[in-house]
């Protein structure tokens, strides 16, 4: 080659090497602080909108150097890095090597601070499935709060992730409130002084604390926190809800009166306060819950503006709908739903589906000048449709006809009355005080009876989950009495109320006995032989 061909060469590189280091340069340069010598800088491009979007390290979190280093040592294999610990941490969890586990589970989060799922993955699975792993019922809560603690720590690098400090709320309210042992894990977590620190021993309750931490990730919400895939619905139901269970938590411990009433009564308001946010259930729409009533009467009303467009035309198209049914059809649909039989009532109600007139088809066939008023009107109830959905969905994923009707008879001192003297039967029964516990169940029927007569509507006596506690009372009661030698009086106050629980109860038992045998039958067929 010839010798100043290749000089010319090495000087275009090293030009085109500078030339390249000049973007670099305005890109990447760092951000320089303030010092009492002169004025920082901005930085370059890339540090401005780290600034500009919040992403910088001070920003999302804590700065671990640590952390700072491991990554650098990675020499961008750092994605590779951690998908090898994290099937390194499985595989401890799966030789229950719990030493290897925690170290292993540190050097990830070391290596991937800002990657949520690994928290939160990680915090579920040590509360929730390594603790299972241990029969005494202390190192079980240990490891539960080792879960938690691990959440925090996961806080301290991403302090605006709101689902880290919800999964904390939940774990500290569900896990120790609801396990098996929860009773053990109450006074456990009661008693911790190293998670509590100078919290007064009065505030120290499972649920009055998960309480806090769902508030705090509420406002990091407000403050423009991602809620990353959760369900508004689900989010924001917590914290109310958690306040109803610390009032139900307080009459399991045998707590009534005016504290229990207090607890209710706020509950009963916060829930009221989550009715009244706005939330979004799917993209792109926003409804409050409690204005499903609202909702309801805009749609009737728009509606009779669109038939009074043209009067006689609804009738006009039913009876349409109406002639070109069968005989049976028409018979059934005229019958009275009382008198029907069972395939008359089949019959209806394919009848009453065919004879519908919905507002789309209503508003294409009015004629004349208001056919374009007609389409806007059916439109706009197709949107309000749509809104009722959304909300009956959300009521219905988090129970909010039960919980609100729960947190207004939940106050009532008759009710209050009743869980104190079944409450008091219990305790006499585990005392061997029959007579006692007997005497205590007849004052508690007596309260509940009193609860139901003042009800207006059958909405409380058909509620399904209070009739499933009255069941579970009623049985305990008929034990007592079957020990007392005593048969169920036939004046019984609840009878009316607790029979229909009964059998829907027995006929739901049935149902799921049959599914299971069917079930069991299909697994057990023969394969079939195929010919050759």
């Amino acid at each position: 080659m010839n010798p100043r061909r290749s000089f010319v060469r090495k000087i275009v590189y090293l030009v085109a090497i500078v030339l390249l280091l000049i973007p670099l340069f305005w890109l990447s340069q760092p951000e320089t602080p303030s010092t009492k010598a002169g004025r920082g800088g901005a930085g370059g491009q890339l540090s401005q909108l780290r600034q500009q979007y919040g992403l910088s390290e001070a920003q999302l979190g804590d700065i671990d150097p640590t952390s700072e280093t491991i990554k650098l040592a990675t020499l961008g294999m750092r994605g590779v890095a951690t998908v090898f610990l994290w099937q390194k941490a499985n595989d401890y969890k799966m030789r229950k090597d719990w030493t290897d586990l925690s170290a292993t589970l540190n050097q990830l989060t070391k290596l991937e601070p800002h990657f949520v799922s690994v928290w939160r993955h990680q915090g579920w699975n040590l509360s929730y499935n390594v603790s299972a792993e241990f029969d005494d019922y202390r190192e079980r809560y240990r490891w539960v709060m080792k879960g938690i603690d691990f959440l925090q720590q996961g806080i301290r690098y991403n302090r605006r992730e709101p689902r880290l400090l919800w999964d904390i709320g939940l774990t500290v309210s569900q896990k120790i409130g609801r396990a098996d042992e929860s009773d053990q894990f109450r006074r456990l977590f009661k008693a911790d002084d190293d998670f509590h620190g100078s919290r007064p021993l009065s505030e120290r309750d499972n649920w009055l604390v998960g309480k806090e931490w769902l508030a705090k990730a509420e406002e990091v919400v407000a403050q423009g926190g991602d809620l990353g895939g959760i369900s508004e619905v689900l989010f924001f139901s917590k914290k109310p809800m958690n306040q109803m269970d610390y009032a139900e938590a307080l009459e399991h411990d045998g707590i009534f009166q005016e504290k229990a009433r207090r607890a209710w009564k706020e509950g009963g308001e916060e829930w009221k306060d989550f009715g009244d946010r706005e939330l979004s259930y799917v993209p792109n729409t926003t409804f409050r819950v409690n204005e499903l009533g609202l909702v309801e009467e805009e749609i009737k009303e728009t509606t009779r503006k669109l038939d009074m467009l043209e009067p006689g035309l609804l009738e006009k198209l039913i009876q349409q709908k109406r002639d070109v049914l069968s005989p049976e059809e028409r018979e059934a649909l005229d019958t009275l739903p009382e008198k029907r039989t069972a395939q008359q009532k089949r019959l209806a109600r394919m009848a009453e589906a065919n004879v519908q007139v919905p507002p789309s088809e209503l508003a294409r066939r009015v004629s004349g000048p208001n056919q374009e008023a007609a389409t806007k009107l059916s439109e706009h109830i197709a949107d309000l449709e749509k809104k009722k959905k959304d909300i009956e969905n959300a009521c219905t994923v988090i129970n909010y006809d039960m919980w609100r009707r729960r947190a207004i008879f939940e106050q009532d001192p008759a009710t209050l009355a009743a869980r104190e003297y079944i409450y008091e039967g219990d305790q006499a029964f585990r005392k061997a005080d029959l007579i006692g516990a007997r005497n205590a169940y007849n004052k508690g029927w007596a309260k509940w009876r009193e609860l139901f007569d003042k009800q207006e509507s059958d909405a409380l006596a058909n509620d399904r989950n209070l009739g499933e506690e009255l069941v579970e009372m009623y049985n305990h009661y008929r034990i007592i009495l079957e020990k007392c030698d005593e048969q169920l009086p036939k004046d019984f106050p609840l009878d009316d109320i607790i029979q229909p629980h009964l059998k829907r109860l027995m006929a739901d038992r049935v149902t799921q006995q049959q599914s299971g045998k069917e079930q069991g039958k299909e697994q057990k067929k023969p394969a079939e032989k195929k010919e050759t």
